[in-house]
């Protein structure tokens, strides 16, 4: 375990001797970096890793919450494709019904298509 701040005083700009590192980055519970380091170097290691810790748990929910987003997102528009689809098969219905020669084969083509998409009827 390491107990004692290098003298060079790493944290304040110098460079980190392998104890330095080890209390800055290692998994210290907040209580034994009050006890190893002075209060101000403490507080601030302390305030990065809750930091780190906040902003994990915040990336992974909406990391979900975004993916659920896009995952309807895309079922919406694959409905909305559908539909577009669906307004086309209409569309060309009605217009080969208007060109049809007579009013039968017209009332045909539209109960055809009727038919053929009872979702909408």
């Amino acid at each position: 375990m390491l107990f004692a701040r290098s003298a060079a005083g790493a944290f304040s700009g110098g460079s980190m001797s392998a104890n330095d590192l080890a209390v800055k980055y290692g998994t210290y519970q907040p209580e034994n970096l009050l006890v190893i380091l002075p209060l101000e170097e403490a507080s601030d290691i302390i305030r990065e890793s809750l930091r780190a810790e906040v902003r994990h748990e915040l990336e992974y929910e909406y990391d979900d919450r975004i993916s659920s987003a896009e995952e309807e997102a895309s079922d919406w528009e694959s409905r909305a494709d559908s539909y577009e689809c669906d307004a086309i098969s209409f569309a060309r219905a009605i217009e080969k019904a208007l060109l049809a020669p007579t009013l039968d084969e017209a009332k045909i083509i539209l109960e055809r298509v009727r038919s053929d998409n009872r979702e909408y009827f």
